[in-house]
Order: structure tokens, then sequence, then C-alpha cells
């Protein structure tokens, strides 16, 4: 995992801990109250409020349950403030292809397909769609044989 990643998904759990610390306060709950009520030490959920360690998805469900609280809504807005405080990760970037990708796509030599990466879902399909004599790999229909046959006739 980069380090990138890692501080990515450790400030996503503070910030899960940061949004459940103000649903409590907008509902004036103490973090003290709900952990009694779930049956929790007081200072072990504390620490998981806090990241340290991250609080684990049955005890933060339980707990949007218990205050009556969207764990989506929690999760989306904690979320949100993850990429406004360190943008989106790179490979869900909503990207358009490149020069260098268009110019591969409509070469003469098409047997080379982009590099589809950075791609959406939809762009993606929309390529495939229109070169589908680049993707003549036998589709998987249950035959083993037929396929295997498939894969040693190619090139």
């Amino acid at each position: 995992m980069s380090k990138n990643a890692s501080t990515r998904d450790s400030r996503f759990a503070q910030l899960i801990g940061l949004e459940l610390k103000a649903e409590f306060a907008r509902k004036e709950i103490s973090q003290g109250d709900v952990a009694d009520k779930l049956g929790h030490s007081r200072s072990g959920y504390s620490r998981w409020l806090n990241a340290k360690p991250s609080m684990p998805l049955e005890a933060f469900l339980n707990t949007c349950e218990l205050i009556g609280a969207d764990p989506r809504a929690i999760m989306d807005a904690a979320y949100e403030r993850l990429t406004q405080e360190m943008g989106r990760p790179r490979d869900l970037s909503p990207t358009t292809p490149d020069d260098a990708d268009v110019a591969l796509a409509s070469a003469v030599d098409d047997s080379m397909v982009p590099d589809m990466s950075g791609w959406s879902a939809d762009e993606q399909a929309a390529y495939v769609a229109a070169h589908l004599d680049q993707f003549d790999i036998a589709a998987k229909k249950g035959d083993l044989e037929r396929e295997q046959t498939e894969y040693e006739d190619l090139p």
C-alpha cells in the first residue's frame, strides 16, 4: 500500500469520528453515553472516535442506529471532507481520453487497444462497442474446451 493510500485511509477514519462527534453535538448526546449504551468502555470508544485504531464497521453502524443518524450521510460527509483536503485519488478522478489515446483509437493499425485505466466505465464501453474487432477473444460460456481451443489459436 502506498504511503498516500495509508494517509488517506487514516484521515478518512479520523473524519468519520469527527462527523460522529458533530452528530453527537447536534443531538446533544455524549459520546460516553453512547459508549455505555453500546457496551463499550468509554476510553476504547473514544480511541475509536479518534481513529486510534479506527472504528470497526459494526460499531459505526450500531452508533449511527443508536443516535438516529444515517450512516451513508456520515460516510458521505467524511468523504467529501477528505476530497476537499486531499483531492480525489488519481484512479477515481473523472478524466477524458488525452490526445495520445484518441490518436491510438483512430489509428489505421487498430490492433493496439489504448490504455483505458483512466477512462470512465461509459467511455470504456463506448470504445469497446466502436472497436469490437479488437475484442474478439472467446467469451466465457461454460465450454472450457472451446475456450482452451480459442486461447491456443491466438497468435
